[in-house]
This record gives C-alpha cells, sequence and structure tokens, in this order.
C-alpha cells in the first residue's frame, strides 16, 4: 500500500513530456488516474505504453480554456469514482518572441487562455469535490518566468504569475478545509522541442521532468500537509 492507494489523480496536460513523466510516477502509486489533453489519441497511446488497467483510468479530451469542456471533464470523473482528491495541473505552453508593442489583442488573450484561463477552470470545477471530502491536493505548474519576468514574452510572464496568485488564493480560501495548494516553478524543462530549439545549452543545467514529478508526489503525500500557498522555485542550475 502506498499512501496514495485509493487516492483519484486528474492530471492535465498528461500528453506531454512532463506530463508523460508525471503520469507514469503517479501510476506507480495505485491511484486512480483521470488524464486530459486536448486531443485523445496520444493519452490512448501513453495508457498503452503503460499498460494502464482500463478499471482504474480515465482518458478525456478537453480543451480547459473552454469552461464547459473542464466541468465536463470533472463530471465524467465524478460519474466514475465520486470525486477528486488530487489535481496536478500541468496544462499550459509557452507563447513569446515579440516586445509588448507588438502583441496583438488575439495574441495577449491566447496565450492567458492556455496558461491561466484553463487553470481557473479546472481549480474551480475540482474544488466542490474537495471540499465535498474533507481532503484535497492541488498542484499547479507556473514558471521562473512569474518571478523573473524574460523579454518577450509579457503575455506569458503575466499568465503563469497569475497561476501563482491564483494558488496563493485557493490556499487562502480553502487551507482549513483540509485542501492545500501549491506552484511549482520551473525553469527551463529538459524536453526534447527545448533542447531543438537551444541546441548549444547545457542541458545538464535544466531540469528533468522526473524530478518534477518526484516534487508533486512528495506534494500530494501527508507528510507536505503542511506546505500551502507555497511557490517553489525549481531552477535547476542555470
Amino acid at each position: 500500500m502506498t499512501p496514495l492507494q485509493g487516492k483519484v489523480v486528474l492530471i492535465t496536460g498528461a500528453a506531454g513530456v512532463l506530463g508523460r513523466a508525471v503520469v507514469r510516477k503517479m501510476a506507480e502509486t495505485g491511484a486512480y488516474l483521470a488524464l486530459t489533453a486536448r486531443r485523445l489519441e496520444p493519452l490512448q497511446e501513453l495508457a498503452a505504453e503503460l499498460n494502464l488497467a482500463a478499471e482504474r483510468s480515465l482518458l478525456h479530451a478537453a480543451d480547459l480554456a473552454a469552461p464547459e469542456q473542464a466541468q465536463a471533464l470533472v463530471d465524467a470523473l465524478a460519474a466514475r469514482w465520486g470525486g477528486v482528491d488530487i489535481l496536478l495541473n500541468l496544462a499550459g505552453g509557452w507563447s513569446g518572441g515579440k516586445r509588448l508593442a507588438d502583441v496583438s489583442d488575439q495574441e495577449w488573450q491566447a496565450a492567458l487562455d492556455r496558461n491561466l484561463t484553463s487553470a481557473l477552470h479546472i481549480n474551480r470545477a475540482v474544488l466542490p469535490f474537495m471540499v465535498k471530502r474533507g481532503w484535497g491536493r492541488i498542484v499547479n505548474v507556473g514558471s521562473k518566468a512569474a518571478e523573473q519576468p524574460g523579454a518577450r514574452q509579457a503575455a506569458y510572464n503575466v499568465a503563469k504569475a497569475g497561476v501563482v496568485a491564483l494558488t496563493q488564493s485557493i490556499a487562502a480560501d480553502y487551507r482549513r478545509q483540509g485542501i492545500s495548494a501549491n506552484v511549482l516553478l520551473p525553469s527551463i524543462i529538459d524536453t526534447p522541442d527545448n533542447r531543438a530549439q537551444m541546441p548549444d545549452s547545457d542541458f545538464g543545467r535544466w531540469v528533468k521532468p522526473e524530478e518534477l514529478a518526484a516534487m508533486m508526489l512528495f506534494l500530494c503525500s501527508d507528510e507536505a500537509a503542511s506546505i500551502n500557498g507555497a511557490s517553489i522555485a525549481v531552477y535547476g542550475t542555470v
């Protein structure tokens, strides 16, 4: 038996490089896993690769920037297992390349929808179930950019700073109801895409997806119950 045996864990952004590492880690715990991404096919491939038992996994495609899709995801999860205990919210992604004066309204809104609005919708949807159970763990993924904004990515900087404020607000609102919410702030994550975009970098200085997955697992544990509202820098040695 592990501490998460029988818990219901929702992992968003599950088809990405970080998501796959987190799913692998959580699959070892005996938890029930609900996996979501924008497309179903990558989730099916991951479930087959990890040999996830059908009775202990739920695969659901959703665009979390749409509130009705986020709610439909959580409703499907509740119909299957009665609620959700843990949210690991990895959904999001970098966008940038322009200085602020050159960013269109559409580009600005797209970055906020992808990173902040999606976080609002899925966090809001799971909280009633956690309140009902009197226990819950939320880990959102922000970015180093929330504390140290980078150039030519203003919308991304603002969106990730919003994820930090959202997480801290949840911690303040629900701290007396057995729910903790924390946010990880990674720098550059060691992924194939990042290596391709920055081929001359020292990849050994970047954050490994497996390291983030291990930290998420710890934050879900009873040993981490007193960690609430924390913004945890995971910068590697960049």
